[in-house]
């Protein structure tokens, strides 16, 4: 990581002011330049009212650790041809379909992250968006250490953090690197490899991994691809006694599909019963539904 990043987050200064542009190309250089974030922001200037909003932060608020590119699609367009090109290739190339949208970029024109305007229970918009900048700069130095390490936890850790966060260049690539040892990350190759040759071969490996994570998640996939409970059940008979916590999604999905009432309601209920304590309330609800009404 060059050194202008670190001394970016360190002091949080770099330019006197945000550097805002319409011009793509201008904005790629500037955040290639100085090793920063490349914010592009697609507005309706003239129709949106979140979008005339957030162009006012941009030019006033917005944190100068970042560039900007505004991309504006205007009902009545002023732009030139060029502009107007270059927003229509931006668009579809970032499948971007409301406004405002903010897809915030790496040096590198790798997707960090992506959000709407305004954001709930965001009030300072230019802070949020310097924050995800900084996650995700922590978030590749963690991934460096965790590669040097071969930490299991470490390499799960960073995945399911930059697919949270949207940056789906650095998810893959951390797939890619622990694929071979991590078996949850195998699992997600799997799911994206289904129904082809590799994924076949992938699955005979997954299944004879001992990692009850695994076998629940191949289960509910199975049940999701040939919409039968059977895989639910197999799951339960082998790690119920073993395995409670891992069994009570097992039990409400099985719950929703039998016909017969009772048997949905024992099941429903054995779910209630080994569910977290953030899950009761709702399975109680569904719980009462099955129950029959009394007679007046």
């Amino acid at each position: 990581m060059k050194l202008s990043i670190i001394f970016l987050f360190l002091s949080g200064v770099l330019f006197a002011s945000p550097q805002v542009t319409k011009d793509y190309l201008k904005g790629r250089d500037l955040a290639q330049g100085h090793d920063l974030p490349l914010a592009l922001v697609f507005t309706g200037s003239d129709w949106s009212e979140h979008s005339k909003i957030l162009i006012e932060e941009i030019f006033k608020k917005l944190p100068s650790e970042l560039i900007f590119v505004q991309v504006d699609f205007p009902e009545i367009n002023t732009q030139s041809e060029a502009t107007l090109t270059q927003n229509r290739v931006l668009k579809e190339k970032y499948g971007v379909e409301n406004f405002p949208t903010i897809v915030l970029l790496n040096s590198k024109e790798e997707e960090i992250s992506r959000m709407g305007y305004p954001i709930k229970r965001v009030g300072d918009f230019g802070r949020h968006l310097k924050e995800v900048g900084r996650r995700y700069y922590l978030l590749e130095k963690r991934f460096e250490e965790a590669k040097q390490s071969k930490k299991v936890g470490e390499l799960k850790y960073c995945y399911e953090e930059a697919r949270s966060m949207g940056a789906k260049s650095l998810a893959r690539t951390i797939l890619n690197e622990g694929e071979d040892t991590v078996p949850e990350l195998m699992l997600e190759k799997y799911i994206s490899l289904r129904g082809t040759e590799e994924g076949n071969a992938l699955r005979a490996v997954l299944n004879a991994i001992e990692s009850r994570e695994v076998a629940s998640r191949l289960a509910l996939l199975d049940f999701q691809e040939n919409n039968s409970i059977k895989p639910l059940e197999q799951f339960i008979d082998e790690f119920e006694e073993k395995s409670a916590d891992h069994c009570w999604k097992m039990h409400l999905v099985i719950s929703e599909f039998m016909e017969d009432k009772e048997e949905a309601l024992e099941h429903a209920q054995i779910s209630h019963r080994f569910a977290p304590g953030e899950e009761k309330s709702n399975i109680a609800k569904i719980i009462s539904r099955m129950l029959p009404s009394e007679s007046p």
